[in-house]
């Protein structure tokens, strides 16, 4: 006897174009701290610091007067 599922079986076949589509909606849908916390998480996956507890990136402020010339 099969068990009933509680959440249905969902497949829908799209184009690579399709897919990048959704995600750019996706994406522009989400606030900046999301997106930058987003990032900041998938660094640690991928640099393998999130085991070790190391962090490189570091918030970087300029200050500059809007009226003179930057470098």
């Amino acid at each position: 006897m099969e068990k009933k599922r509680k959440i249905k079986k969902i497949v829908r076949k799209i184009s690579f174009a399709e897919a990048e589509e959704a995600d750019d909606l996706y994406w522009a849908g989400t606030s900046v701290k999301e997106r930058l916390n987003t990032l900041i998480e998938l660094r640690k996956i991928f640099s393998g610091d999130l085991a070790k507890g190391k962090h490189r990136i570091a918030k970087v402020v300029s200050k500059y007067n809007f009226h003179e010339e930057r470098d």
